[in-house]
């Protein structure tokens, strides 16, 4: 029951900026387009991390007060401690062997952009590690001052039943 509230809190607040967003169109509107590099980009960053065992290159994508979710709903805010928990998850996994992001959709809105997809991370055999890390995800990323994008809110979830 806890962790069903905290989901539909974090649901939540995604959703929450954008309604306090400026509509669509407005002068300054980024376009799909500019903002699926970024993501692509930072999503890049990801996989060629979990390769190299690169956490504060994940935490790198964040915006300073992201959040980070993972499938077994563990949840890490603020780089600091968003690179301390990749790191105790690369100390358990070891490096990727494979890796992919599937994007399916990006919805701009305003200063948000919402991002929603696949993703398959596969390890080499270590004792008492993961073998993979596969499932959907939902992110909401921000604009940043600078004009860049980071991620505000990243949710890990289970594949489908």
């Amino acid at each position: 029951m806890k962790r069903l509230s905290f989901l539909l809190s974090f649901i939540a607040s995604l959703a929450m900026p954008a309604l306090a967003s400026p509509p669509s169109g407005t002068p300054g509107q980024a376009t799909v387009a500019e903002v699926r590099r970024a993501i692509d980009a930072g999503n890049a960053t990801w996989e060629k991390a979990f390769r190299t065992l690169d956490a504060a290159a994940i935490a790198g994508t964040f915006d300073e007060e992201g959040v980070n979710v993972g499938a077994d709903g563990t949840c890490s805010k603020g780089r600091a401690a968003i690179e301390a928990g990749m790191r105790s998850f690369f100390e358990r996994s070891g490096p990727a062997t494979t890796t992919k992001v599937d994007v399916k959709q990006v919805v701009v809105d305003g200063d948000f952009a919402y991002e929603w997809g696949h993703s398959e991370f596969h390890f080499g055999p270590k004792p008492g590690g993961p073998v993979e890390r596969t499932g959907r995800y939902l992110a909401a990323w921000k604009r940043q001052a600078d004009g860049g994008w980071k991620l505000y809110r990243n949710l890990g979830l289970p594949e489908r039943p």
